[in-house]
């Protein structure tokens, strides 16, 4: 039997609805058929391009990063200094980022190993911008000396558990107090020179 004709049915349509859906529903909760609907194709269609729902979840993630990126981090490489660089990806990262659907992607992780290695690929994404920023501060001296290492892995995980905490609306833990508790250990890693301010929300 030929293999059916899906040429009208497009790879980033249905992962742009899997992000969606995913998001709102959770992994457990979404249906292959509930994708489907939202990408306003059928089930086969889903399977032609994809091996199951564990693939789809994590190119679907994939491409979401890919659009913070663009969208977000790669925006704030042009701000003037390295205080303000900085204060742009964190901003990004607490106010924009869809942690939910990341959790997601890590618990998936834990059995599929495809799913581990984007895991990985992604958070060394995010390491290194931090990484980058710290060092290009220290360089400029308006960030005091030391491990940009040791300074980028105290700063990424502060982001990285409150992260979930965020995402499950935990109470008593709110962006604006992750924000405030972030900006001020900065403060204390990086020097004086590192504007602890609140930071200004950007419209999406």
């Amino acid at each position: 039997m030929p293999r059916p004709r899906l040429d009208h049915v497009r790879k980033s349509q249905i992962l742009s609805a899997a992000t969606e859906v995913l998001s709102e529903r959770g992994y457990a909760n979404t249906r292959v058929v509930d994708i489907a609907r939202a990408a306003g194709t059928s089930p086969a269609a889903i399977l032609y391009w994809f091996d199951g729902k564990d693939e789809l979840l994590a190119q679907a993630l994939a491409q979401r990063e890919q659009e913070f990126h663009d969208r977000y981090t790669a925006r704030t490489a042009s701000k003037g200094t390295a205080s303000e660089h900085l204060r742009g990806l964190v901003q990004a990262m607490l106010h924009h980022y869809d942690w939910g659907l990341w959790m997601e992607l890590c618990v998936l992780a834990l059995r599929d190993p495809a799913a581990a290695a984007e895991r990985d690929r992604m958070d060394r994404r995010w390491r290194a911008a931090l990484r980058n920023v710290i060092r290009d501060g220290q360089s400029r001296g308006e960030f005091a000396a030391g491990d940009p290492d040791e300074a980028m892995f105290v700063l990424a995980a502060l982001i990285d558990g409150w992260a979930p905490l965020l995402a499950v609306k935990a109470r008593g833990v709110t962006r604006d107090r992750v924000e405030q508790a972030w900006l001020r250990e900065a403060g204390r890693v990086l020097g004086p020179g590192f504007d602890t301010s609140p930071l200004r929300r950007r419209r999406r």
